[in-house]
């Protein structure tokens, strides 16, 4: 589910960055390796219930509680938990019976799939195109004072994400880097189905 909502998001949006082309909150604790391995072992898992929720026809609900407002941080995995949990309080049961087995609460899962995300984002731009972090700190927000009302709110999203991952922390993507092979064949898999 969150990789099929990240999937439209990331992958997409991260396309449209790269051709047109508010840190994450942390906790307060680096994000440790062990913490990024067992995330990225958890989504083969968490994509079987996305699937079924997808089938249910529930996923579009989702998806749009994941794009973040003007102001707002970046927070994929944390949105789509709380979306989850109020608008579909039994599968948001399955989804912690699921993250339990890797150690980690609903929460606390969402917290650490962000981090991850972001930074692997953030690690995915570096590499493919250099000069697109230094476009989007070039970006003028203004920009969207000359865009129609109706496409404003997805633009500020997009701004919001950039925004996000251009901050990602350099120690979260030390430890996402170690994941990193592991993160790239999961999307590209997921990518194919």
């Amino acid at each position: 589910m969150f990789t099929r909502i990240l999937g439209c998001l990331t992958i997409g949006v991260l396309g449209a960055l790269l051709i047109v082309t508010g840190v994450v909150a942390a906790d307060g604790a680096p994000l440790t390796a062990d913490q990024a391995k067992r995330f990225v072992a958890s989504l083969p898992t968490v994509e079987v219930l996305g699937d079924q929720l997808d089938a249910e026809g529930k996923i579009d609900n989702l998806q749009v509680d994941t794009m973040p407002k003007a102001g707002e941080a970046f927070k994929p995995y944390s949105n789509a938990v709380a979306a989850l949990k109020e608008k579909y309080p039994s599968d948001h049961g399955k989804l912690a019976n699921r993250v339990k087995t890797h150690g980690f609460s609903t929460a606390e899962w969402g917290r650490v799939g962000d981090r991850v995300m972001v930074a692997y984002l953030a690690l995915k731009m570096q590499a493919e195109d250099p000069d697109s972090m230094a476009m989007m700190a070039g970006m003028d927000k203004s920009m969207l004072d000359m865009v129609p009302p109706e496409m404003r709110a997805q633009l500020e999203g997009t701004f919001a994400m950039m925004e996000t991952i251009k901050n990602a922390p350099e120690e979260d993507k030390a430890v996402v880097a170690s994941v990193k092979a592991e993160l790239d064949a999961y999307m590209e898999k997921d990518a194919q189905d």
